[in-house]
């Protein structure tokens, strides 16, 4: 009798899903709490604001005071510092809460207690502007109604201010560019040398515009003797130097050591190697600075006319002694209508150059 052969076998079919094949994915794990901060740490704090308030109490100068009544007996207290401490109370009880760090809560207590007492060395409130405001009033009306055609008088005067510039710029970035070369150890002949020009450039530095711009007037001369803007130029040069040699010198310090060491391997002498190794790579930020300090330029020449050097400050200056404050108001817009101006034309460079 015969019998039916068996039928081949086949492998047999795998019937999961799809999903069954896929690496399996792992589950986000929660985010741990942030521990608690030491609340010991933050009584600490809390006594050091106690100590704050206790020293603005001492060296108030203000007579304000807050009565607190309590039915039998009415307490005082200085106004101000009673807010200082509330402020850093709470301060401190909301970044307790918030789980903030020791550190980063003495950061913000620090932040207040310093800012409290800058304010109080100055006498700074703002409680005495609704006060004034009938005196504030009329002259605010009349910033808000500009003397338009009073612009095109004191053409004279802007040519001057951006003339200043101008010629401060070039002459001011051209040495802060030598000086910033001779500053950096990476292109100075020396470290003595290097130290030598950080110092005097510290000091060059130390010494505000304003500053200069008085000294050059007393020295040479002002407006009134018609040296005016040349005072004005060497303030800004003076500026810009210190500005220009600081920033690009720490650039010289963080550039490609390759091409450097290259030049050193070649033989290179140090003006060699600062022209074709140090040079092209500061270029690109060198243009930056000089934009820059030319922008700067345009603001300080404007505020440095007030002390005598000429330019559109003086105009603005003669018109606050006469109480024209429409054109005043003039002046005030169009020197920030010039300022966006020159800052649109180097971002226009900027993306030109570099």
């Amino acid at each position: 009798m015969a019998t039916a052969s068996a039928a081949p076998s086949t492998p047999t079919e795998d019937h999961r899903s799809p999903e069954s094949h896929a690496p399996a994915i792992p589950v986000a794990t929660a985010r741990p709490e942030a521990p608690r901060p030491s609340g010991l740490v933050y009584l600490g704090l809390v006594g050091l604001a106690v100590l704050a308030f206790i020293f603005f109490w001492a060296t108030r100068d203000s007579g304000s005071v807050l009565l607190i009544p309590l039915g039998f007996v009415t307490l005082w207290a200085p106004l101000y510092p009673v807010i200082g401490l509330a402020v850093m109370l709470l301060t401190l009880a909301l970044c307790f809460k918030a789980k903030v760090g020791t550190m980063g809560a003495f950061g913000v207590l620090a932040f207040i207690i310093m800012s409290y007492w800058a304010g109080s060395t100055v006498n700074f409130t703002l409680l005495e502007i609704p006060s004034r405001w009938s005196n504030v009033e009329p002259r605010l009306m009349a910033f808000l109604d500009p003397n338009w055609s009073y612009i095109w008088t004191v053409r004279d005067q802007w040519l001057i201010t951006m003339s200043m510039a101008v010629v401060a710029t070039l002459v001011g970035c051209a040495i802060g560019l030598v000086l910033a070369m001779f500053a950096s150890p990476v292109s100075s002949p020396n470290k003595g040398v290097s130290q030598a020009i950080k110092a005097v450039n510290s000091v060059v530095r130390s010494i505000p515009d304003v500053g200069w711009a008085l000294l050059f007037v007393a020295f040479i001369g002002g407006t009134a003797h018609g040296l005016g803007p040349m005072a004005g130029v060497l303030a800004l040069l003076m500026f810009n130097i210190g500005i220009v040699a600081k920033l690009l010198s720490e650039t010289i310090d963080s550039v490609n050591p390759g091409p450097v060491e290259a030049a050193d391997a070649a033989g290179a002498n140090l003006t060699q190697r600062n022209r074709l190794a140090i040079l092209p790579q500061v270029l690109p930020g060198f243009v930056s600075y000089g934009l820059y300090v030319f922008e700067l330029n345009i603001r300080a020449s404007a505020a440095l006319g007030i002390v005598g050097v000429g330019g559109i400050g003086s105009a603005m200056m003669l018109q606050l002694n006469r109480f024209a404050f429409e054109n005043v108001a003039a002046i005030l817009i169009a020197l920030i209508v010039v300022v966006l101006l020159v800052d649109m034309f180097s971002m226009y460079i900027r993306r030109k150059l570099l």
